[in-house]
């Protein structure tokens, strides 16, 4: 749930006052470097890719329109997965 703006102005001035508080303090804090997805969600990511479109292929070669559409559905889920991931790690 993101922050009204009341709420990040109160964050803004409490972030102020730690860096003339404690400088070395706020230096540490703000070095920190955005979070990212950890190596199970990218291994996910792959995994949905490759039977998307492991399920594609086999449809188009055997002729069979249950693989295609199977493939298209594992791509759809691709986005959500991306979206919830950039939800979490943002």
């Amino acid at each position: 749930m993101p922050f009204n703006r009341k709420e990040r102005r109160a964050l803004r001035d409490i972030e102020a006052h730690l860096a003339a508080e404690d400088p070395a303090l706020a230096g540490l804090l703000g070095a920190t470097g955005t979070a990212r997805p950890g190596w199970q969600v990218r291994r996910v990511r792959r995994w949905v890719l490759t039977v998307s479109v492991t399920l594609m292929a086999m449809g188009m070669i055997l002729d069979h329109g249950g693989f295609v559409v199977g493939g298209f559905l594992m791509l759809s889920t691709l986005p959500v997965l991306l979206t919830l991931v950039w939800h979490r790690y943002r």
